[in-house]
């Protein structure tokens, strides 16, 4: 009983420091903006933003004086990272490949002829797509694996780790999930964030991603041991299912409604994979105990 208290205070303290520096860091962005900047594409300002979670976990160890040992930091089995880096990229190929097929958005590859990942490369665009696609594939996670290690440290390393302790996977799932959507509000509803879809559409899509990615990850997480998966995950997603797929989707009328972070149907695909992956993975350590 002990231990449930001690962990649920560390879960408490965590979400109120998260909180009160996010709430920080969205002030700035948002005198930023009004002065005129648009702190979207301010990348020390985009990095500190994601690497809250990540320096709040920090903080909120050092005060209870819990170790940062347990965050999860050997890389686990290799195929759990598998799973981490394929799971997105399989649920972008049903979502977007659907919306294709039924024609509620067309696909065009000439974007990733010119895409500014082969000019970093040394490259002359227009370069063959298959060049394109690998350069953005190469440099795109690299530095999208350096953001994502922020948030995390964060959400893997300290709190679904700790949330499981006190309860389920479901329950760790919805709550880091809807935790990690809401966090975002302010930069959607703010217009910093997201694909100018409007509300109505954008908040419970994008909540629907988040959760299904919650859930996926917090399977990774318990059964790899490592936070790593966590990070693997987030680039995946970040690099396919918010960057090469959307690219390649042409965006007019209702696409980004449908597909995208903040797409309906990308959130009900998005779900349906994670709680197939859930069932999946769970059903074996059930009948193990």
């Amino acid at each position: 009983m002990e231990e449930r208290k001690d962990v649920f205070i560390q879960v408490v303290v965590y979400l109120i420091v998260t909180t009160v520096l996010t709430v920080g860091v969205f002030v700035w962005m948002f005198m930023k903006a009004k002065g005129g900047a648009d702190p979207g594409n301010n990348i020390g300002l985009v990095f500190l933003m994601m690497w809250t979670p990540g320096i709040s976990a920090f903080i909120t160890s050092l005060v209870l004086r819990d170790s940062i040992r347990e965050y999860g930091w050997r890389p686990g089995k290799l195929r759990y990272l598998g799973y981490a880096y394929v799971l997105p990229i399989a649920a972008s190929i049903v979502a977007y490949g659907l919306v294709w097929v039924v024609g509620l958005a067309d696909i065009s590859l000439e974007v990733t002829r010119n895409y500014r990942w082969a000019r970093m490369l040394g490259l002359q665009t227009p370069v063959p797509v298959v060049v394109g696609l690998l350069s953005k594939i190469f440099l795109g996670f690299i530095m999208g694996f350096i953001f994502a290690l922020g948030e995390e440290i964060g959400w893997s390393g300290f709190l679904t780790p700790k949330l499981s302790k006190i309860s389920s996977v479901t329950v760790t799932s919805l709550i880091v999930g809807g935790y990690w959507a809401v966090w975002h509000y302010p930069a959607i509803i703010g217009g910093m964030y997201g694909y100018n879809t409007p509300l109505w559409v954008s908040l419970p899509g994008f909540t629907m991603v988040i959760i299904a990615a919650s859930f996926i990850r917090t399977v990774l997480r318990l059964k790899s041991k490592s936070m790593w998966v966590g990070v693997v995950l987030h680039t995946s997603h970040n690099l396919y299912l918010m960057g090469i797929f959307r690219d390649i989707t042409v965006k007019e009328g209702y696409a980004d409604w449908w597909v995208s972070e903040t797409g309906l149907f990308m959130g009900v695909v998005y779900l349906v994979v994670a709680i197939v992956f859930w069932r999946w993975q769970m059903r074996p350590a059930a009948s193990e105990g």
